[in-house]
């Protein structure tokens, strides 16, 4: 109706004659927007026009021209197309009820009779509208434009009732020539006819080819979405079109709509996808699916009661299969990229873990990568003892200090949780929420201020390992039991599986290569890297490290009298003497022979050293039994504290070995007894 007033009114007085129009009628939409036929407005709004339209062009009936040439102007369009299908004028009249709702929401129509060159249509306002005298000289201009449909002149139109007087119905009069019409059936008329049928199917093939062209284009997801419904919009004729869709069960909808407010939009949506009534609204839904999946529905909306066209229901499948095919090919695009993605983390974690050498810094690393393969707040890595049957964490990422404290001491057992003898005896993925049924890990997760924990086993070649945990503090969804996050927390496991290996091999080589094969203590290469890390850690913290060098008192006589096999558990058992004695940090090496080193990480005067001295000599004053054999072997001791006596560890090294030979010179040791 818009359109065809601004053509009309612009024809006689140029683009001056349209502003001065839109202005009269204090219209705030651009002409563009009102000459665009997807676009509805108001009735206050048509009524105002049509009201400056006959002030500005001095013409009591420019409402009744208006709608005589609706169809002359239109006649090319799908609104046109679909009416004229219909086959007669007298048929357009019988389904008049179902075509009106086409250009208008406000009114509602009925053919009371239709015969060929005569039709009586009853017309009046829908619930909450009124008649306007310029609307009822729309209304019959538009029903004696109808002939036009089939190449024949206007038809007359006389209004006997209108409810602008007082009646309770407009009552339309509609008479053609019939025997006119009747000769346009011929062959020769026809044709003209289905060449401006054929305009518009040319129209309509246009519009999906554009749409089939943006599932091509370079625009985002939600950009082509949006104009496959603008172009659903443009080819079915409603108030309202709503598509509404998701990329996959699990994730949230996501609505796009033309004609309406995004808040009513979703409530449409949320109830047809329901399955719940419409609410008053006439609705034409088709499903947006593809071979692959169902995405969700495509929505053409009427408020009130209306029927469609058989070709509506066509049209908008068309677009909905439109929409199945942009989402496929996002799917796929997403899919993709999620594992070019994944094996680039996997890659990143591959090479990052290669990098490390001993199983501690194989977890420390799989801690630092792992969140770029999974989404998730904190990573752990606990390895299994099979000595003493439980875990340990040696590794953690993301946790506060004090729970970082309490994981470090935690010790988990077959006995705490059912959940890790079922991993061990079936490797499998584990996932928990504070809804779990296990009370420990429960209260381990409330402990820890998780709300999703995943938990994987690391196993190589059916030897279990340990366990990776990956926990999220907030939004559990992202830890959700799929089958892609599975793939990527086994593809990490499997990894840390032969990394992990890789590292206990190193662990033992090194073990080999810092301790003392005959005790088990540190040797001399073990003594200097666990000193040299003491000092690296107090030097911040200006503390004092204490060193004692211990010397056996007349070693040799043992290997003289006994033979060497006595004087090696002599060595052995003088080994475990002063391990019973260190405390928890302390270290205890044999530096070769019957010399050991005990080095105390914290030490604060020289007081603390003399008593650790004592120590040392009381826990030799006790005779080492060998079978029959009964020892006494005493030790000399010395000592010293950094920074006091030394700056450097080859300089309290030195000091506290000459302390030990003045306890021996000094003869403090006991002599031994055979």
């Amino acid at each position: 109706m818009t359109s065809v007033m601004l053509r009309l009114v612009r024809s006689t007085g140029g683009d001056g004659a349209v502003a001065d129009l839109l202005e009269r009628a204090g219209i705030e939409h651009e002409a563009s927007y009102l000459e665009n036929v997807e676009n509805w407005i108001s009735l206050d709004e048509a009524t105002a026009m049509f009201q400056a339209g006959v002030d500005l062009t001095g013409d009591p009936l420019f409402a009744r021209r208006v709608g005589e040439n609706t169809l002359r102007q239109h006649a090319g369009t799908q609104v046109a197309t679909v009416l004229r299908s219909l086959g007669s004028t007298e048929a357009v009249l019988q389904a008049v009820a179902q075509s009106t709702a086409r250009v208008s929401a406000v009114t509602k129509m009925e053919a009371i009779e239709a015969a060929p060159g005569r039709g009586v249509v009853m017309a009046c306002a829908r619930e909450g509208f009124r008649r306007r005298r310029l609307h009822c000289d729309w209304t019959a201009g538009l029903l004696a434009g109808l002939p036009i449909l089939f190449g024949l002149p206007l038809a007359r139109v006389e209004e006997s009732e209108c409810q602008t007087r007082g009646d309770a119905q407009c009552l339309y009069t509609v008479s053609w020539d019939a025997e006119l019409a009747e000769a346009a059936a011929d062959p020769q008329q026809r044709v003209t006819s289905l060449e401006a049928q054929l305009v518009a199917m040319s129209e309509r093939l246009h519009g999906a080819y554009a749409t089939a062209g943006d599932l091509v284009s370079t625009d985002d997801l939600d950009t082509v979405l949006r104009r496959i419904v603008e172009r659903a919009a443009d080819a079915v004729r409603a108030p309202s079109h709503i598509l509404a869709v998701r990329t996959d069960p699990a994730s949230e909808l996501q609505v796009y709509s033309h004609g309406i407010d995004e808040r009513r939009a979703e409530q449409v949506a949320t109830a047809t996808l329901a399955k719940e009534p419409p609410d008053g609204d006439s609705v034409l839904v088709v499903d947006v699916a593809s071979a692959r999946r169902q995405y969700g529905q495509l929505i053409a909306r009427y408020p009130g009661t209306v029927e469609f066209f058989p070709q509506d229901h066509e049209l908008l499948s068309l677009y909905a299969k439109h929409a199945a095919a942009v989402l496929d090919m996002s799917v796929a695009l997403e899919q993709s990229t999620r594992r070019h993605e994944q094996v680039s983390a996997l890659l990143s974690l591959s090479s990052a873990v290669a990098q490390a050498g001993t199983s501690e810094e194989v977890a420390e690393r799989l801690v630092a990568v792992v969140p770029e393969v999974v989404d998730c707040d904190r990573t752990g890595v606990w390895l299994w003892d099979y000595l003493e049957q439980n875990l340990r964490s040696i590794a953690m990422s993301g946790p506060a200090h004090q729970e970082e404290e309490y994981l470090q001491q935690l010790i988990i057992s077959v006995e705490d949780t059912p959940r890790l003898r079922e991993m061990i005896a079936v490797p499998q993925p584990q996932f928990f929420d504070d809804q779990t049924e296990d009370p420990f890990m429960r209260g381990l997760m409330a402990r820890l201020g998780v709300v999703a924990l995943t938990t994987v086993p690391i196993v190589a070649r059916d030897i279990f390992l340990g366990v990776l945990t990956v926990s999220v503090t907030k939004d559990p969804r992202r830890l959700r039991s799929d089958g892609e996050l599975v793939e990527r927390l086994t593809g990490v496991a499997a990894l840390a599986a032969t990394a992990i290996q890789n590292g206990q091999l190193v662990d033992k080589l090194r073990h080999k290569a810092s301790h003392d094969p005959l005790t088990g203590l540190l040797n001399r290469v073990g003594f200097r890297h666990h000193i040299d890390r003491i000092l690296d850690t107090a030097r911040p913290a200006h503390g004092q490290v204490g060193l004692l060098f211990v010397d056996l008192d007349d070693f040799k006589h043992v290997n003289d009298a006994h033979g060497h096999d006595a004087g090696d558990e002599v060595i052995r058992k003088a080994a475990h003497r002063l391990e019973s004695i260190a405390r928890a940090g302390d270290g205890v090496a044999r530096l070769g022979g019957d010399e050991f080193a005990v080095i105390l990480a914290d030490v604060g005067d020289h007081e603390q050293l003399r008593a650790a001295e004592a120590r040392v000599r009381a826990a030799f004053r006790e005779p080492f039994m060998l079978g029959e054999i009964v020892l006494s072997v005493g030790a000399s001791v010395g000592g010293g504290v950094w920074p006091e006596d030394g700056q450097t560890v080859n300089e309290l090294v030195s000091y506290a070995d000459a302390a030990m030979y003045e306890d021996k010179a000094r003869g403090r040791s006991s002599p031994m007894q055979v």
